[in-house]
């Protein structure tokens, strides 16, 4: 009888525990499903980071998921970081039509930007003028006095001179020595102003030259050209300003910065 009534007393203790312990587990899962989620600052930051940098260079939501994509293959082992997304997804764009989208879109680009550097150019060509009105940008007394070699062009090759078209004594010396070398007398020089822009210098630019010793035969054999620069130190240099003057040698698509 005692054995009857200690099952008995064992049955009703499972029947009361066992239901509690079923109804606090759903409540603990609850409790974890339901637990907000706590976002700092420095979480959201770089999703606002990159959704700055998605609409300064005005790419749709896709588009600026499709280049994030393209860079985590082929295209971000091989090429720069700097590389920009217009260049991603025109490099990679489906249909030619796509592609033509994306060089215009890159080409206005490049357009205004070389007009923002030559524009800071000048200003930094003008502003030099009027804190240092009489210190040249180039002294020449403290170039060294080791004669370097004297620089030869292959046929084909040709020589770019970038080079200012006010306040720069040192331009003119150079062009004048280059003139005078007997290696370039048949070979090409162009001569870029880096401070001058097209229509409105153009009469600056002509009478720069009737100044110069120029060779009127080379001049319409187009062995001497005058060009405003309009972006080319940029693309040759990576430069928004530099001193003046600068010479490279071009052979092929190759340029080599020569030391004059």
């Amino acid at each position: 009888m005692a054995d009857q009534m200690a099952t008995k007393r064992l049955l009703l203790i499972i029947s009361v525990v066992v239901p509690l312990i079923r109804l606090q587990q759903p409540a603990q899962a609850t409790e974890s499903q339901t637990k907000p989620v706590n976002y700092t600052e420095s979480q959201a930051q770089p999703v606002a980071e990159d959704t700055l940098r998605r609409q300064n260079w005005s790419l749709s939501v896709d588009e600026w998921s499709r280049y994030k994509s393209l860079m985590q293959g082929i295209r971000g082992s091989i090429s720069p970081a700097s590389i920009s997304p217009i260049e991603v997804l025109g490099t990679h764009a489906r249909t030619n039509q796509e592609r033509r989208r994306y060089a215009e879109i890159w080409a206005r680009m490049r357009h205004d930007d070389a007009e923002r550097i030559l524009a800071f150019q000048q200003a930094y060509a003008e502003a030099f003028q009027t804190l240092y009105p009489n210190e040249p940008l180039i002294d020449l007394a403290r170039l060294k006095s080791n004669t370097p070699a004297k620089p030869t062009l292959a046929s084909g090759e040709r020589l770019l001179v970038f080079l200012q078209i006010k306040h720069c004594p040192a331009c003119e010396t150079l062009v004048q020595r280059l003139l005078q070398q007997p290696a370039f007398k048949t070979q090409q020089i162009d001569l870029y102003f880096v401070d001058t822009q097209p229509q409105r210098d153009d009469g600056l630019i002509q009478q720069w030259a009737k100044q110069q010793p120029l060779d009127s035969a080379r001049l319409k054999q187009g062995l001497i050209t005058l060009n405003h620069d309009q972006g080319n130190f940029f693309k040759v240099t990576q430069q928004l300003v530099g001193t003046m003057p600068q010479v490279f040698k071009l052979s092929g698509q190759t340029l080599e910065d020569l030391r004059l």
